[in-house]
């Protein structure tokens, strides 16, 4: 039967072959390349690059180009993403010096660029190629380029960058928005070819832009997001007042819109305009001129009873370049859930919600999200500097709708720790909110109220200088020396506000580099077991 099978499935045409290759897994392909070299043939040139273009991951930052890959190896380096992620295996570092002072900052990715605001200036961390070009990876972080757009006539943090939307179209275009008002298009002056250190720069100011209307004083803004490519941008004030903007010339009104309460979070789409607020996301669509199509609004719950929570993060993945579905918004909000909410959906109330049971008895919101990898989705909490990994294979939380009793709500807590789901405290020790988080080509990029942070699963981190340039970690070492102090470095103890106390001690190896490794734990029971992250090389 076998011998017989052989022929005929290696003679059949190409739409018929797919049906059966798109329901093999990776080894069944592989091994198919073994019965026959006919038929490896048709494996190599029709099942790898269908498996591909089905497995997709985000790569905009690979090098060379993902789409100069060969397929093979984009499949072999996108499992053993998937792989690290669920086995937390992964690499930490710290990137670039510790700010002086506490802010908010704000973490934007390009091909090739981080861009942060951080307080009052715009820090640059060019992403090279590596310097093995023979490998197939990812771009390498280099030492950050610092600009300044500190207003002298607000100080005190009133002119802290609250946003950053970069132009797609146009190389090093930025648009900024302040806490004071300050809405205006830059352009850095630096270039890939021409990438200067040490000296602050200034930004050259292309436009200006205002949210207010005339004769009234600038609104003080809290939130300020742009389309994938940046034609179009939305700000909202502390007031509720929401405005969005087109980054085309010529100059246009904004078109706006009144909440009754300030937005906590917002997402800008070329369709919607999705607004967190206290209690439920709001999502309005959006015409072809961006007008806002308020009549046509829709509302999303998080808990039940949504008044006792918010959302501070709403994200949706990149169709683009992610294998995650489009329509599936994550959010995450102050009473420690993060959420899936299906908008092919006409249901108000999220498909399923994930909790870190320790983050959660410390009543730990979560202030970032975002998606990575093929399978995972990740939240950054606002205690301890932690990040939460959620395996979205491992459904068990799925929220039944109709049943609200007690009992059926506790055995779904206790579903929702699951056994492969975990979390780590960000490099650095002693953590504080995680602002802002960026995952791409197996990297994930995060923000605290001090430092940059990368976990990597994608194993840049083992070979010397290719997650991060000598430059920068001879900077590195440098700052880090003579910081090290005998009691190592301690992430707090935790109390249990609902019920019960639970707390832990961690101490980091004083023979690694402070700026290097971290430490996490799993889901699984209230029995902590901790284990440790791979030091870069």
């Amino acid at each position: 039967m076998t011998l017989e099978l052989r022929p005929n499935l290696d003679n059949l045409p190409d739409d018929v072959l797919s049906l059966i290759f798109r329901q093999l897994d990776l080894k069944e392909l592989i091994r198919l390349k073994c019965i026959a070299k006919c038929l490896a043939d048709r494996v190599d040139t029709l099942g790898i690059p269908l498996y591909s273009s089905l497995h997709r991951q985000p790569h905009l930052t690979s090098y060379p180009p993902i789409n100069n890959w060969n397929p093979l190896n984009v499949i072999r380096y996108n499992h053993r993403i998937n792989q690290s992620l669920s086995s937390h295996s992964f690499h930490a570092l710290q990137i670039g010096p510790t700010w002086n002072q506490s802010v908010i900052p704000t973490l934007e990715l390009t091909e090739d660029q981080l861009i942060l605001g951080v307080g009052s200036k715009i820090l640059v961390h060019p992403l090279v190629p590596p310097s093995s070009t023979t490998l197939e990876g990812g771009k390498v972080i280099d030492k950050s380029i610092e600009y300044n757009i500190e207003n002298k006539k607000y100080q005190g943090g009133k002119s802290d960058i609250i946003g950053i939307v970069p132009i797609k179209s146009v190389e090093n275009d930025l648009i900024i928005a302040q806490f004071d008002g300050t809405i205006q298009r830059v352009n850095l002056p630096h270039t890939s070819n021409n990438i200067e250190y040490r000296n602050s720069k200034l930004p050259r100011i292309k436009a200006r832009y205002s949210a207010s209307s005339k004769g009234k004083p600038k609104e003080s803004i809290n939130t300020l997001v742009g389309t994938t490519d940046g034609t179009r941008f939305m700000t909202t004030s502390i007031s509720g007042k929401v405005d969005i903007f087109s980054s085309n010339s010529p100059w246009i009104e904004p078109n706006s819109l009144k909440l009754k309460s300030r937005a906590w979070s917002t997402l800008l789409t070329p369709s919607n305009a999705i607004l967190g607020i206290q209690g439920s996301i709001e999502i309005y669509p959006l015409s072809s001129t961006g007008q806002i199509l308020s009549h046509h609004k829709r509302i999303l719950i998080g808990p039940e009873n949504p008044l006792l929570s918010s959302p501070y993060s709403i994200h949706l993945p990149n169709s683009n370049q992610s294998n995650h579905n489009p329509n599936l918004l994550l959010s995450g909000w102050y009473d420690s859930h993060l959420r899936l909410h299906d908008l092919r959906s006409s249901s108000i109330l999220p498909i399923n919600q994930f909790i870190d049971p320790y983050t959660w008895s410390d009543n730990s919101a979560y202030y970032s999200t975002t998606y990575v990898g093929e399978y995972h989705i990740a939240g950054g909490n606002s205690k301890h500097g932690t990040v939460s990994f959620f395996d979205l294979r491992n459904l068990k939380s799925t929220i039944n709708n109709n049943n609200n009793n007690n009992n059926n709500n506790n055995d779904q807590r206790k579903s929702e720790f699951g056994n492969s789901n975990w979390s780590c405290f960000s490099t650095g020790g002693k953590g504080s909110p995680v602002y802002s988080l960026k995952a791409d080509n197996g990297n994930l990029y995060g923000v605290t109220e001090k430092r940059l942070f990368c976990l990597n699963f994608n194993g840049q981190g083992l070979i010397k200088n290719n997650l991060i340039t000598q430059d920068l970690e001879n900077l590195m070492n440098t700052l880090n020396c003579n910081k090290k102090n005998g009691n190592g470095r301690y992430i707090p103890n935790g109390y249990k506000g609902r019920g019960g106390k639970w707390s832990w001690t961690v101490k980091y190896d004083n023979n690694n580099e402070e700026y290097k490794g971290a430490r996490g734990y799993e889901h699984r029971s209230r029995n902590i077991e901790l284990f440790d992250s791979l030091i870069p090389a």
